[in-house]
């Protein structure tokens, strides 16, 4: 078999493309020599490549890669690297990919350049390089997910059991709650605002409480449930939407273009607008058959209480305005890892470098949980900067 990544030269090509560090180039040229020249490693390369580049059978949940023992043995810490230049073996076929499908080299470089971020950051945070990124890559390399402008998109099929209506009259959105989420007696998941181990020490005390569930059932006429605020919490009153009145917009099993947002550049509201319409028309060109219900985002920019924390002119509150948010049984550990750093687990010690750290840490100290929330959204970048769910919600009675 014959490996495009495991010849030298070819590699270098790769790599200069995506612009890792020298040394990290000339550690991964080594490594592919000693895999050249080992039939055990090579036989195990192959294997891997087989599995995950021509089959397809990546690592896709958000655990740790596992990682072959037998390797391990022979290549002690630089089974990583082994690892990472596997999936690097994948960077050929994803490209003739892009160029079978007429999708620009452009967009493969700003897709791609994700992988340097993540190998860059490994190395700025603890001075020598490996790679931890395996259960997110594998996105990019399987041609599953591309930035487009400022954000990053795939179409994934929706898994939550909230239901969405939209209001034939009014265009309004309703969101009935998911029945089998447990809720606390102020409408927000019964789990939301747990504090992961390590930060167990500072969760506040919660009283007692006995958790509810929210009802729903289709009947003929229409539809029975529980409404969510777009702020994401479920109000104690039931609703019956009929069919007459309410139309069907989004449920389990449906398709969404899920939205990343990647890290290291401004986040301005224009080119959010303008990545939305690239995005519009990339996917509708090259999905021509599966057209998305909802936008859909899951991230620490959705942490509810951001709104008191930041001032309502900061782009993150205007991002999360921009979406209809759903309950979720989250914590802050989301926010922590990218507002701080996996690395720094003490809020004692934590940097106060930045208003928004400042700003998060003077939160916790006073006892206030932190948990982040889902959310869609059904307008596109036409609307984008009306904020139409928060923004209708505040301005009219919700039970209308």
């Amino acid at each position: 078999m014959d490996i495009e990544i495991l010849h030298p030269e070819r590699l270098a090509c790769w790599c200069n493309r995506l612009q890792f560090p020298g040394p990290v180039i000339e550690d991964l040229q080594k490594l592919a020599e000693q895999i050249q020249s080992s039939p055990f490693l090579f036989d195990k390369f192959a294997s891997i490549y087989t599995k995950t580049v021509l089959r397809g059978e990546w690592h896709r949940e958000w655990t740790p890669l596992p990682m072959d023992p037998d390797v391990e043995t022979v290549l002690g810490e630089a089974t990583v690297r082994f690892y990472f230049l596997a999936y690097l073996a994948a960077l050929p076929l994803a490209h003739q990919e892009y160029l079978r499908r007429g999708i620009s080299e452009a967009i493969f470089d700003a897709t791609m350049a994700d992988i340097r971020f993540w190998l860059c950051q490994e190395i700025s945070e603890n001075g020598t390089w490996r790679f931890d990124q395996f259960n997110w890559i594998w996105r990019h390399l399987s041609c599953e997910l591309f930035r487009l402008g400022r954000l990053q998109y795939m179409l994934i099929l929706f898994d939550s059991g909230i239901t969405a209506f939209r209001h034939r009259q009014s265009q309004r959105i309703l969101i009935l709650a998911d029945p089998d989420m447990l809720l606390r007696a102020d409408g927000y998941a019964f789990e939301a605002g747990k504090y992961p181990p390590e930060f167990k020490h500072l969760e506040p005390e919660r009283k007692p409480e006995e958790p509810w569930r929210p009802d729903f059932r289709e009947e003929p006429d229409g539809w029975f449930g529980y409404p969510v605020s777009p702020y994401g919490f479920v109000l104690r009153h039931p609703r019956f939407l009929n069919r007459t009145e309410w139309e069907l917009m989004l449920q389990r099993g449906d398709p969404v273009l899920d939205i990343h947002i990647p890290r290291g550049d401004p986040f301005h509201p224009e080119a959010i607008r303008d990545s939305l319409y690239q995005a519009q028309a990339f996917f509708s060109e090259q999905y021509p058959h599966k057209p998305y219900k909802a936008l859909f985002c899951h991230t620490w920019f959705f942490t509810p209480q951001l709104q008191k924390i930041l001032p309502p002119t900061s782009n993150i509150v205007r991002f999360q305005r921009e979406f209809y948010l759903y309950p979720h049984d989250g914590g802050p550990g989301f926010l922590w890892s990218f507002v701080f750093g996996e690395k720094n687990t003490d809020p004692a010690s934590a940097p106060r470098d930045t208003s928004l750290r400042r700003a998060v840490l003077d939160w916790l100290a006073e006892g206030k949980e932190l948990f982040d929330l889902p959310g869609v959204a059904f307008h596109g970048p036409q609307k984008w900067g009306e904020q139409p769910y928060m923004r209708q919600w505040d301005e009219h009675d919700p039970e209308v």
